[in-house]
């Protein structure tokens, strides 16, 4: 894995996204040429507002397929959600683009060059996508991998690569350890490798990643050093799923590892005045932008259902802090009356008709701006939970107290990575992306999971 600005990312990702870049400015360039040569006339030569106006194509396309999930494993899989992710992103960067050239004239990127362009780009990013799935992807760029310890763990691993086009991971074998339980088909027993050195020498392995919860007794430890001496990395199971899958695994987690490991640091003054100025601006322009979409919603909730339009609800915040979040009303105002607090469900009968489709599309959440221009909660960071939630999670849930070190969000990581939770097994795995938030935060990491909501808006899942 590659790590940005302490956040890890696929190499393949991270490669194609790069090709990517270097593909649309080439058919920016080439748009140009040909609407040129249609006109019969020479190419001008380029000054500076030239070339800013063709790398700001580029610059805006990119981002965009990344928001939209154009370079997620699935994208990267099905050739048809490609496609479809593509055509949104292109569709939205056109638009941006066509405003960014209405805004600053001066740009001689003319509108039929422009349409041109997306054309070429449409074309060229099927075509290059399309090659590389056909080329097998994952195996074919990928580390060759070898899971030492064969039990459940090493059959996740085999599932997630399996799945996901972009793990960069290409599992080569699977050796069972001496004396256990052996879940995966077809592993080979350490006892019959001979040599682990000359096993991971003949196998070209490029990482070795020991999956199972032996102690070092069991371990071939001087195997594994000369292993590590001669190139070959090595990493444990919690190293493994915070690098490729992006949490901390928390049955791997001891107190000790958090307060040694690299992360954990929280953010520099620099990076706090910095977030808080971000939260300002999202809200305000954010707010005005969406509004009218707000007086829309707020007059079919009024018109549709008895009681306020608004719905306030205590939350834990920075340091348990309790504060009052605003949301749009989705369920009937007797929603608790008896039963009490409780998780969402599916098809829950609390939930209105309205309100079913302003949870799914987003909407319900919008009037968190206010909290988030208050200072109460942040653009980004990890859902705020209810007291009376938080009270039985700190019990039930190891660590779960350590997500309020943090300012709470509209969205963040575990948002964007995992489904709606509603229930105390959800609360433990979104924990897990919570806990790698805060181990490898950075303005970076914000800004992606900034670009890559509007995938879980526009394509969303899991909403109850």
């Amino acid at each position: 894995m590659v790590r940005v600005f302490r956040h890890y990312v696929s190499p393949i990702k991270l490669g194609l996204a790069t090709a990517d870049f270097v593909l649309i400015l080439i058919c920016t360039i080439l748009a140009e040429i040909l609407r040129y040569s249609f006109l019969d006339t020479a190419v001008p030569l380029q000054d500076v507002a030239g070339w800013i106006a063709k790398l700001i194509v580029p610059m805006i396309c990119l981002p965009i397929l990344i928001g939209v999930g154009a370079y997620q494993a699935d994208s990267l899989s099905d050739f048809k959600v490609f496609w479809i992710r593509m055509a949104t992103g292109l569709l939205g960067a056109a638009l941006v683009l066509s405003a960014v050239l209405f805004l600053f004239p001066i740009l001689p990127l003319w509108r039929s060059i422009l349409l041109l362009d997306l054309i070429l780009i449409s074309t060229t990013l099927l075509a290059s996508h399309g090659v590389f799935m056909k080329l097998g992807s994952g195996v074919f760029f990928a580390q060759r991998v070898l899971l030492l310890g064969a039990g459940k763990t090493a059959r996740s691993l085999m599932d997630y690569t399996r799945q996901s086009t972009g793990s960069g991971l290409n599992i080569v074998s699977v050796v069972a350890l001496p004396n256990e339980d052996a879940v995966v088909e077809g592993a080979v027993k350490f006892q019959d490798i001979g040599s682990l050195t000359r096993f991971v020498s003949e196998n070209h392995i490029e990482m070795i990643i020991v999956t199972g919860d032996a102690t070092e007794e069991q371990l071939p430890l001087e195997a594994l050093i000369a292993c590590k001496l001669a190139g070959v990395t090595i990493k444990d199971r919690l190293a493994c799923y915070e690098e490729i899958r992006g949490y901390v695994d928390i049955a791997s987690v001891k107190a000790e590892w958090i307060i040694f490991s690299d992360g954990f640091r929280g953010a520099t003054g620099l990076e706090q005045a910095t977030k808080r100025l971000m939260d300002l601006c999202i809200s305000l322009f954010f707010g005005a932008l969406v509004s009218p979409i707000m007086f829309v919603s707020a007059i079919l909730i009024k018109i549709t259902s008895r009681g306020p339009v608004f719905y306030l609800q205590d939350r834990v915040g920075l340091n348990g802090k309790i504060f009052r979040l605003v949301k749009f009303r989705s369920m009937k105002v007797d929603a608790e009356q008896g039963d009490g607090p409780k998780w969402a469900e599916e098809k829950d009968p609390r939930i209105t008709k309205v309100g079913a489709f302003i949870r799914r599309t987003r909407i319900d959440e919008l009037p968190q701006l206010w909290n988030v221009f208050w200072g109460d909660m942040s653009f980004v960071g990890p859902r705020p939970e209810r007291p009376f939630f938080v009270e039985t999670l700190n019990k039930d849930i190891a660590f779960y107290r350590e997500r309020h070190c943090v300012k709470p969000g509209m969205t963040g990581w575990a948002q964007i990575r995992y489904p709606y939770g509603a229930s105390v097994e959800d609360a433990r795995r979104k924990l897990e992306y919570d806990l790698y938030y805060i181990k490898n935060y950075s303005l970076f990491l914000d800004l992606l999971i900034m670009l890559q909501t509007a995938r879980v808006i526009l394509f969303p899942s899991g909403v109850r």
